[in-house]
């Protein structure tokens, strides 16, 4: 049996959200994820280009590495006011997934990638809940 080694990788750039209507005024976080099949052995590496410090901060993106959960990314954290504002995130969130493949059966991946998710987190209301 022969394996084969790929990488794919796949980046989200946030550049300008724009409100057209939330409810709640506050401060914004969107955070992703990439969700890998797991019947694929593979390694998935989320990095935030750009962002030279490894700590949390406020004002920068980061990446939240979980042990056994997925290893998400989040922008930094923006404040939302007014209805129909529009406000610079500027950030970019680089997935890169290292897969080994069975060189018999596929050699292009066919649906290795499950979901990219997207979330918006209202940052009060996540520490109400903890």
């Amino acid at each position: 049996m022969s394996e084969v080694q790929g990488t794919l990788e796949f980046s989200v750039e946030l550049h300008k959200f724009h409100n057209v209507d939330l409810f709640q005024r506050g401060f914004y976080q969107v955070r992703a994820g990439l969700k890998v099949s797991p019947r694929v052995p593979h390694r998935l590496i989320a990095t935030t280009p750009g962002n030279t410090g490894s700590d949390c901060s406020f004002s920068s993106a980061g990446v939240h590495d979980g042990v056994h959960e997925d290893t998400t990314v989040f922008s930094r954290i923006f404040q939302i006011l007014y209805r129909n504002e529009e406000v610079n995130v500027d950030d970019r969130m680089l997935f890169t997934v290292h897969l080994l493949l069975d060189g018999e059966r596929s050699l292009f991946p066919k649906c290795y990638i499950n979901q990219l998710m997207l979330q918006m987190y209202n940052l009060y209301r996540s520490l109400l809940k903890i």
